[in-house]
């Protein structure tokens, strides 16, 4: 799958969801094709003979905005850019907020595809990764979103029929190939750079998605090993796009989505409770077990003949151990409460900000 594939693909993504934008624009702003999901048009797209330029469609300040992420990425020769635009959404000028990334179409980086959608999202997401481009679950969110972060890693697409598969040129470098190597004639198969450890229950389930005729989603995350040995945490999803007559999968199509930094964070979530675990252990028998032993020292003197003194001093340590005991309890039980309430709070404010 070349770079145009998966480009076909993002666009059909906005083609068949009633949320996402898809606009067209050459290097001096023309508008060359203002898709019906580019939203409710400004009127002046009735009149067929008008050319359209950006400013009609955006705020015109936003131009400079466009342009430098434009010029830039054509400097870095990357293949697209992502920027936040004021959107026209009548012909009295009314605006609202959306993020957009923008791809390169031609090998002169003249003219760009863009796909957006608004910002922030009041509205839910039409499309699910159950099916991958039409399905009634809100899936769909995170496909859009991570592609938009950049956390796109690439397609991919296996060929049962033919027992084949084939990845984009993306993919291929995040695994570590080289140019000559991706367009060598030699298929490149991305199964065998899946862990072993979690190569099993990604065939489980994608197993699952074939025995319920797709209905079920095919979701799973697992680790990738590059070839230069290092390691990637990928959410993949999938769908299958043809049948046989007999009802058996004949080829699919889907995408991998770098998820290595949430992985980073759940395993440090992990690692603070573990710690919180052992530290409230040891708080509660270490230090309590030293104050039970002075308890029972006292004990012991109690049980001696003593003097009035003596015997006032005795219960005076017992009473302040006593007092000590119960302190312990409180701090022991309030630290773990706020480092639970901070911990919950750390992960509540990751996946807010992974929207």
């Amino acid at each position: 799958m070349n770079y145009h594939d998966a480009i076909q693909a993002l666009s059909h993504l906005a083609v068949v969801s009633d949320y996402y934008l898809q606009v067209t624009i050459d290097n001096t702003g023309k508008i060359l094709s203002p898709h019906p999901s580019f939203g409710q048009p400004p009127t002046f797209f009735e009149n067929k003979e008008k050319t359209i330029y950006f400013s009609d469609c955006f705020e015109a300040s936003n131009w400079e905005i466009y342009e430098n992420k434009r010029i830039k990425a054509w400097r870095n020769s990357s293949k697209s850019f992502t920027v936040s635009l004021q959107k026209k959404t009548s012909s009295e000028g009314d605006l609202v907020n959306t993020k957009w990334e923008f791809f390169f179409l031609t090998e002169e980086f003249d003219i760009c595809l863009g796909i957006g959608h608004p910002d922030p999202s009041p509205m839910p997401y039409s499309l699910g990764l159950g099916n991958f481009f039409e399905s009634d679950t809100s899936e769909g969110k995170e496909i859009i979103d991570s592609i938009l972060e950049d956390k796109l890693l690439g397609f991919w697409e296996f060929d049962l029929a033919k027992k084949s598969d084939k990845i984009s040129q993306g993919f291929g470098q995040i695994l570590g190939y080289t140019q000559d190597e991706l367009a060598g004639t030699t298929l490149i198969s991305w199964d065998k750079h899946i862990h072993p450890e979690d190569y099993t229950y990604l065939l489980h389930d994608l197993g699952n998605h074939f025995k319920s005729s797709g209905n079920t989603p095919f979701k799973r995350e697992f680790r990738i090993n590059r070839k230069t040995d290092q390691t990637i945490w990928a959410l993949g999803f999938g769908k299958t796009i043809e049948w046989s007559t007999e009802g058996h999968p004949t080829k699919i199509l889907g995408c991998i989505l770098d998820i290595s930094d949430r992985k980073k964070q759940e395993i440090w979530v992990k690692e603070h409770h573990y710690f919180l675990k052992e530290l409230a252990f040891e708080q509660s028998h270490t230090l309590r077990a030293r104050v039970a032993n002075i308890l029972g020292i006292v004990d012991i003197l109690e049980s001696e003949p003593q003097n009035a003194e003596s015997n006032r001093l005795v219960q005076l340590i017992k009473n302040e151990t006593k007092l000590l005991d119960q302190s312990l309890k409180k701090s022991i039980k309030e630290s773990v409460q706020k480092n639970m309430s901070l911990e919950n709070d750390f992960l509540n404010e990751k996946s807010t900000s992974s929207l």
